[in-house]
């Protein structure tokens, strides 16, 4: 019983506040290599209070990308958690790299994408997302580290029950740091999500910098590059 109510709290924490927005970390902040692929595992969301604890929600996304070019890399997502409620939740894009690094100036990274979240016929969305990452590499295994902001566009007019949609732009800061190894790269990342919407008068309790906006999200990342 308890399980399930966690879980339950789970799913709440990534629809009540935010319809599912941003429960992964960043996609591809350095594209990959041409012709270069890689599987990634994250897990990680926004930070709640569970019991006496506070805690990321654990949603578990998996990810394959794939090298068009050394700037350009294409991928996709599914949301793992998500599916074992019956919830479709995957994301198509392209990572390209605008610029390279120049000794402090960031190199930079747009992102195009786009959320198709599918329960049945009567529950469908589709969210259009932008990314825009300025990265820093250094050392000799090339780890680097980031920041950026994540936008969520909303397309509907009226929320549920014929509710007028009042917020059609959500964003999200974010900030992270990649450790590269020769074949598995991990990444941590932080991002607040959502802070220009409500947390107020829900069923989870948000841990957030912004007290009565937003959550705070906490993710880690395991890549597989071949």
């Amino acid at each position: 019983m308890k399980i399930n109510l966690f879980f339950l709290i789970c799913i709440s924490a990534c629809i009540l506040i935010i319809n599912s927005y941003s429960c992964s970390p960043a996609r591809f902040v350095k594209p990959l290599n041409k012709n270069q692929q890689s599987a990634n595992i994250s897990l990680g969301g926004p930070l709640i209070t569970y019991g006496n604890s506070v805690i990321p929600v654990p949603f578990l996304t998996a990810n394959y990308g794939y090298g068009i070019d050394s700037s350009l890399t294409g991928f996709g997502s599914v949301n793992i958690t998500s599916a074992l409620f019956a919830n479709l939740q995957m994301e198509l894009g392209a990572a390209k790299q605008l610029c390279r690094q120049h000794t402090y100036l960031p190199a930079l990274t747009i992102t195009p994408a786009l959320n198709i979240i599918y329960r049945n016929k009567d529950a469908h969305k589709l969210y259009p997302q932008l990314t825009v990452n300025a990265f820093w590499e250094y050392g000799k295994r090339k780890n680097f580290f980031y920041i950026g902001i994540d936008n969520w566009f909303e397309l509907s007019q009226k929320r549920a029950f014929d509710i007028i949609q009042p917020n059609h732009w959500i964003f999200m800061p974010e900030a992270g740091h990649n450790f590269t190894l020769k074949k598995w790269n991990f990444i941590i990342e932080t991002k607040v999500i959502a802070p220009n919407l409500s947390n107020q008068n829900l069923v989870v309790d948000y841990q957030t910098p912004f007290k009565s906006h937003g959550a705070l999200g906490v993710y880690f990342g395991l890549t597989r590059k071949f």
